[in-house]
């Protein structure tokens, strides 16, 4: 319950959720590294790009989740009902058929707002550390390890310079 308490304070906070979505993004990031041979600078700054990316997209997620809040979704579906009910040239069995449509309707849009949300953090950070990879190639950091076939010396001997 209170951890409840915080979670809300941050997802309803731009700035809160720009700072989870960054550091969501980045762990994201990091995390698929493990394993992998790349230097800790290359790891770092792709992590880094992860971050900004997926700081600007968590900072939309409160304005996301009053947009597709509960309240607004059936406003929005009380709305559709009325001119379905309404509507003369709509037979009485399509009517039946629209207004349970518009209730699903109603019923899935805050919980899918809520997973669009979790895939643009995630988009944002597999988006982001591979701009964080061009930035690192741009820094010189190979992230091949010394000695691979894709050194300067390794390509030399491969042409017979040796």
């Amino acid at each position: 319950m209170l951890a409840g308490k915080y979670i809300r304070g941050i997802a309803n906070s731009p700035v809160g959720s720009a700072v989870a979505g960054g550091a969501a993004a980045a762990g994201l990031s990091a995390l698929g590294n493990v394993g992998s041979d790349k230097p800790g600078e290359r790891i770092a700054t792709e992590a880094l790009g992860a971050a900004g990316l997926g700081a600007a997209f968590g900072a939309m997620i409160p304005a996301r989740s009053r947009m597709y809040s509960k309240a607004n979704a059936e406003g929005g579906g009380r709305v559709v009902a009325e001119q379905i009910a309404n509507d003369p040239s709509i037979p009485d069995e399509q009517k039946v058929r629209g207004l349970k449509n518009v209730q699903r309707v109603v019923k899935a849009t805050p919980p899918l707002a809520g997973a669009f949300s979790a895939g643009t953090i995630a988009l944002g950070g597999a988006v982001g550390g591979q701009v964080g990879g061009g930035v690192a190639n741009l820094m010189g950091i190979d992230p091949e390890n010394p000695g691979s076939s894709n050194t300067m010396s390794a390509r030399y001997s491969m042409q017979g310079y040796v």
